[in-house]
């Protein structure tokens, strides 16, 4: 028997030793690096996703499911505080790098590339966090494809459109605009408008590439928003789940907060209080480590 618990010990050791032979730390790129260092695959169903591939090669996977028209740049300043894991930042279809097709822009749609994306990866289930736009297709991603998802993450998130109507904000500056948008004019500054400072090398190419997002996905996901309500949805969601709020968030207000709070009553809900829509890019820290912490 003792010379079992040895040799045991030893395969142990070994195997462990070729684990850690074969992990690969992949660096996290500068903002400068942040565009030209993604990948790109065909998913299959005629969309090329791009993602950014970050952190532990061996580690957990983690898919990252940016907001409405950033794209994986979303995520540079918190992916620092999540360690060890295997990250998967990706580019939806019509931002970033991703192909723009002329249909069609829903949550459904998003979440069966993020399937796919999955699949292509040979990622068998992935914890998910999104934001905003994100934080919705991660909430059908979690419905519809259950196997696939480990626990989740909704960031400024709610059950409801996201475009608000006719009358909203959102709807009346976009539906009239034109290209070129300019990244440095009044929508696009309103559009990426903080409570608090964000870091300036990070907000500028952030706003530079939301400007080029083409129009028909701009107004696409506004009119898929106009008809969407993920509240039958969320009964179908069985992931532990966490949400985070900035109480100054100028989208989705306490109303929306309170009804996502009925439909998942078991989701840990941390606020932020002063903070807005985009609190983890005005605090990264913080929201990287409470992610870091609930996921472990």
């Amino acid at each position: 028997m003792k010379l079992y618990k040895i040799a045991f010990a030893f395969a142990c050791a070994v195997l462990a030793q070729s684990v850690s032979a074969r992990a690969e730390q992949i660096p996290i790129p500068t903002q400068a690096e942040w565009a030209t260092q993604k990948k790109t695959v065909d998913l299959g169903n005629g969309v090329t996703l791009g993602y950014s591939e970050m952190g532990n090669s061996e580690g957990k996977p983690l898919l990252l499911i940016h907001g409405f028209t950033d794209n994986s740049r979303s995520w540079s300043l918190v992916v620092p505080y999540l360690k060890n894991r295997h990250i998967f930042a990706i580019d939806l279809r019509g931002h970033g790098k991703s192909s723009a097709p002329a249909c069609c822009y829903s949550t459904s749609d998003f979440a069966y590339d993020a399937s796919l994306f999955l699949e292509k990866m040979k990622i068998d289930k992935a914890d998910v966090v999104g934001h905003s736009l994100g934080s919705m297709t991660a909430q059908v991603l979690a419905a519809r494809y259950p196997e696939r998802v480990g626990k989740v993450v909704l960031v400024s998130s709610s059950l409801g459109n996201t475009a608000g109507g006719p009358g909203s904000w959102l709807w009346d500056n976009v539906m009239p605009l034109q290209p070129p948008i300019d990244p440095n004019g009044k929508f696009m500054t309103d559009w990426y408008w903080n409570p608090n400072p964000v870091d300036e090398a990070f907000i500028k190419p952030e706003r530079e590439e939301s400007a080029a997002v083409p129009l028909h996905v701009w107004k696409g996901v506004l009119w898929a928003g106009l008809v969407s309500d993920l509240s039958n949805a969320s009964k179908l969601v069985k992931a532990p789940m966490m949400i985070l709020w900035g109480d100054q968030d100028q989208l989705f207000d306490k109303t929306a907060q309170d009804g996502l709070k009925a439909a998942f009553p078991d989701a840990r809900f941390e606020e932020f209080k002063g903070y807005g829509h985009n609190m983890f890019w005005e605090q990264p820290q913080k929201a990287g480590e409470l992610i870091e912490n609930f996921l472990k």
